[in-house]
């Protein structure tokens, strides 16, 4: 199944709003191709350069603790630009937050910034909160990517937001973006 991004109203300014990285549909490497460009979500080198060979233009790779595979899948990209003759920084790398661990480390160190394109959480690898209050774990991680990439300058996604705040409502402050799920 493909995953899409949803551009939210009022909370972008129109630098973030196209980004090419964005207008692309988010694929499993188990899924075909689409025919044109694509971003893939894996986090194995050897599947993300078979989907690069295919079109993928992007990596989506979820973060639950250490970003050394991030690095790694920055690296294995530069080596795919290379050996295909891609423009440098052409293939692009989309880091999604999805445990606590990842969320906690954004405070100390960037996952590589040269080839970040949009930062993410997935908020269902996050415990919730007690019912009836704020979901106080999944808001202040939510809040830690939003600031990451505030500082940055790049854009931000939510995904399995549900409902954070006690009265129902989704939390969306500092998000540009949400992924949901595509035909």
């Amino acid at each position: 199944m493909s995953l899409v991004f949803r551009l939210l109203d009022g909370n972008i300014g129109k630098d973030l709003a196209n980004r090419p990285a964005l207008l692309r549909p988010v694929m499993t490497a188990d899924d075909r191709p689409p025919g044109g460009a694509f971003t893939v979500a894996t986090a194995d080198p050897d599947k993300a350069r078979a989907a690069v060979e295919a079109g993928a233009r992007g990596v989506l790779m979820a973060i639950t603790d250490d970003f050394a595979p991030a690095d790694r899948m920055a690296v294995t990209l530069s080596v795919a630009e290379a050996e295909l003759g891609l423009a440098d920084g052409a293939l692009s790398l989309i880091v999604e937050i999805a445990g606590p661990g990842g969320a906690l480390r954004l405070a100390h160190r960037s996952p590589v910034p040269g080839r970040l394109a949009m930062l993410g959480i997935d908020l269902e690898g996050f415990g919730r909160g007690a019912a009836g209050g704020a979901d106080a774990p999944r808001l202040t991680a939510a809040g830690l990517v939003a600031l990451a990439a505030a500082a940055h300058g790049l854009p931000a996604y939510l995904r399995g937001s549900g409902s954070l705040m006690p009265d129902g409502r989704p939390a969306f402050a500092g998000f540009t973006h949400l992924l949901v799920a595509g035909n």
